[in-house]
């Protein structure tokens, strides 16, 4: 129990460097939100008094602590176009969410079976569930994305090729608008998912308690299902929670591809338009999930693994 007090203090400290390097690098990046707000033919003297009426010609500490004063009192400010910042961020955020909620069912549900059927070594399913495995990681998410979406979307048309469907419209339309990029998402990681929680598999049923049981008599599909999947499941909790943080942090590229509105997307939009207060609080957010996740996966690893409680 100490541990996990110890690493929930982590998270404060964590927030603390993200935001001092995040405000760094919106401070001392070339241009501002000047140069996009104002009109090309501007005068000096107006782009003078946006910078001062925005608060950027104060000095660096006064303005890192306005901005995390901001960020911790939920003042999240307005946008370059004059939208407000957390009724922006809070209008998308589920969709994010249930984007990677969605995209880290569908990566158990791939991995774990595949891990139980391909088990056996040198096998035909373990060679070509490896091979399969090596090649998907390989290629880069939005290349995924493109090919799902051309040959289920485009030419099968067994999905929306983009856009998302709000729940209130119906579950299933939903879940379908989601479907591909999750898919997409998913693949990457199932696959390093599988490999990992597989060999986990693989060293537990080559433990003493493992074979003593099979010398007992126990039948190995018994042996595996009662004596080497729970020293496994630790391995698959720490997978599982690297996989959810990176679901939240890299949905970029696939909510750019099938037009999600997301934070993903936002804060592509946010990073071309220079658009600082958007950009600042949108990474902020998304190291404060993280690191929260990340905590999680650390309780749920202690829960599952008494060695970790003792």
């Amino acid at each position: 129990m100490e541990r996990f007090w110890k690493r929930l203090l982590t998270v404060p400290l964590t927030m603390l460097v993200v935001s001092f390097l995040v405000f760094a690098c919106i401070s001392f990046s070339e241009g501002d939100s000047s140069a996009y707000i104002l009109p090309e033919d501007a005068t000096e003297e107006a782009r003078a008094g946006y910078r001062e009426a925005v608060g950027l010609d104060a000095p660096f500490p006064l303005r890192y602590a306005s901005f995390m004063a901001d960020f911790l009192t939920g003042r999240w400010g307005m946008t370059a176009a004059g939208h407000d910042v957390s009724k922006m961020i809070l209008s998308r955020l589920p969709v994010t969410i249930s984007l990677a909620a969605m995209s880290l069912v569908i990566s158990l549900a791939i991995a774990v079976p595949v891990s139980y059927l391909t088990l056996r070594r040198r096998s035909i399913g373990d060679m070509a569930s490896t091979a399969s495995a090596v090649v998907i990681s390989s290629l880069p998410v939005f290349l995924v994305a493109l090919l799902l979406s051309s040959l289920l979307a485009v030419r099968l048309h067994l999905f929306p090729t983009s856009g998302f469907v709000p729940p209130s419209r119906g579950i299933g339309y939903a879940i379908g608008s989601l479907f591909l990029p999750s898919l997409s998402l998913s693949l990457l990681h199932s696959s390093l998912m599988m490999l990992l929680f597989r060999k986990a598999l693989r060293d537990s049923m080559e433990k003493p308690f493992t074979t003593a049981a099979l010398a007992y008599g126990m039948s190995r599909r018994r042996a595996l299902f009662r004596c080497a999947t729970r020293p496994s499941l630790p391995i698959l909790a720490a997978i599982s929670g690297e996989s959810a943080a990176a679901f939240i942090g890299g949905s970029a590229a696939v909510e750019s591809v099938f037009a999600l509105p997301g934070i993903g997307s936002l804060m592509v939009s946010a990073a071309l338009g220079r658009d600082t207060a958007l950009a600042g609080t949108l990474v902020m957010l998304i190291a404060l999930m993280i690191s929260l996740i990340s905590l999680l996966s650390e309780a749920a690893i202690r829960l599952l693994d008494p060695r970790r409680r003792s």
